[in-house]
């Protein structure tokens, strides 16, 4: 290639080095009609000179990938002794973003989007993903074990056994195929491990003793339905569980920390409702010593309260064609429904409600622990506050009760020891002034 026939234009970009402003073009590309970056050639068209490495060229290329969540196409062109690089994106099925802000690609220069024009494109976009990649094709997809559930889901659904099944008229009934093209959701469904995908569509999972003590930690990529199953089979390896014997037969039962239907659930909602717009974040899901928390990319959709989570409430799917998917496979029972499914389970378990909340732009839930798995030795309690839990174990607790059992003490203290326990989430205070009572937040 000529460096001297190179003009720039809205697919064509010269850049001295690769710096951040080259990352701006790029994901300009990526959200107007894609493009080719040259490197190593001046505004002039003249090349600085000089040989680009393998380790220079994979470094460019993990930067792109870890900043910008796309893969690029690079190739290196020899002019007589100097070499100059090509680095290609294509258009997105999304709108990429770099560290929080849009670009886009006008003539010869790269722009921000306005708020208004970004409303604009996310509206025109309509459902991320249903939106059609133009760089996969059918065999990216159907791979064998995946497709198998679902198709004997599929089947229990309409009576069509897999084996008479056309694979391709299952993903075309879903809407997973449209005109031949391949959605976002069929590639995040039913993606192989080579296709090209989403580098930011990850579950990361971790056992922490605290905020900055990880035990253990682990990333989950794949396809959604991989990651539903590997997710659940690692947060398994991660909680305590106990044993206890049922029935005349002497029957061992297994008692795991957190009841397994609830965080599937947890799960399930986080994968098939994150916003994918937000390609700069993971799934992250963090065990501790005396909760959990899953926290997913995005807040709720509008139409949703956090209010209505705690009751039977409409759905507002963000991600339909992975709703729909996951529920024609039978992993969602019935839609709007996830959330109160999670607080039966947790309820059956002796824990508390499950709280909601938003947090940044992301969607937290978090599990607190029942109190018989939280090792009371390992928490900072004093005398006090362990009688108060003993006295709690048939009846509401004043801190009367307690001062009656503490004489010597003065009520101020008691009352803090109460509040910490509250704080802790072992106690939960109900009532005001004289009227306040303290209750154990779990069943024994």
């Amino acid at each position: 290639m000529d460096p001297s026939k190179l003009k720039e234009s809205e697919v064509v970009e010269l850049k001295e080095s690769f710096k951040d402003d080259a990352l701006k073009s790029l994901c300009a590309f990526a959200n107007t009609k894609g493009g080719s970056l040259f490197l190593g050639v001046k505004d002039d068209r003249t090349l600085i000179g000089g040989e680009i490495t393998d380790k220079t060229q994979q470094k460019i290329i993990n930067q792109i990938e870890s900043v910008l969540g796309i893969q690029p196409e690079v190739i290196l062109h020899k002019n007589g002794s100097d070499e100059f690089l090509q680095v290609i994106v294509k258009k997105s099925g999304y709108l990429v973003r770099l560290r929080g802000r849009f670009y886009k690609r006008v003539g010869n220069t790269t722009r921000e989007m306005g708020i208004d024009e970004l409303v604009e494109r996310l509206k025109e976009d309509g459902d991320w993903d249903s939106q059609l990649r133009d760089d996969v094709n059918y065999k990216d997809l159907a791979e064998p074990l995946t497709i198998s559930i679902a198709l004997s889901a599929f089947e229990k659904m309409y009576g069509t056994a897999p084996s008479e099944m056309n694979v391709e008229e299952f993903y075309e009934r879903l809407g997973l195929i449209v005109d031949n093209k391949i959605t976002n959701a069929a590639l995040l469904l039913f993606g192989k491990r080579t296709a090209p995908g989403f580098r930011f569509a990850k579950v990361r999972i971790g056992r922490f003793k605290n905020e900055s003590i990880i035990l253990d930690d682990h990333t989950i990529g794949e396809n959604l339905f991989n990651q539903l199953q590997k997710t659940e089979q690692i947060i398994k390896t991660l909680l305590k569980k106990r044993y206890k014997i049922t029935g005349d037969s002497f029957q061992r039962e297994e008692v795991w920390e957190y009841p397994i239907p609830a965080i599937r659930e947890a799960v399930l909602n986080a994968l098939a409702h994150r916003n994918y717009h937000i390609t700069n974040a993971h799934i992250e899901i963090k065990i501790f010593d005396d909760h959990i928390l899953f926290q997913s990319p995005g807040t709720l959709p509008e139409g949703i309260t956090i209010d209505q989570l705690n009751k039977a409430h409409p759905s507002i799917r963000r991600n339909p064609l992975i709703a729909e998917t996951f529920f024609r496979s039978g992993y969602i029972e019935q839609f709007g429904s996830g959330t109160l499914r999670m607080k039966e389970n947790l309820k059956a378990a002796g824990h508390a409600e499950p709280e909601f909340r938003e947090e940044g732009n992301s969607f937290v839930v978090r599990f607190d622990a029942a109190l018989e798995t939280i090792d009371l030795n390992s928490v900072d309690l004093n005398e006090r506050q362990i009688k108060a839990i003993d006295l709690a174990r048939n009846k509401e607790l004043r801190a009367s009760d307690l001062h009656g059992k503490f004489p010597e003490v003065n009520r101020k203290t008691i009352t803090r020891d109460l509040t910490e326990l509250v704080e802790m989430n072992i106690f939960e205070k109900t009532g005001t002034a004289k009227g306040t009572r303290y209750h154990l937040r779990f069943k024994q």
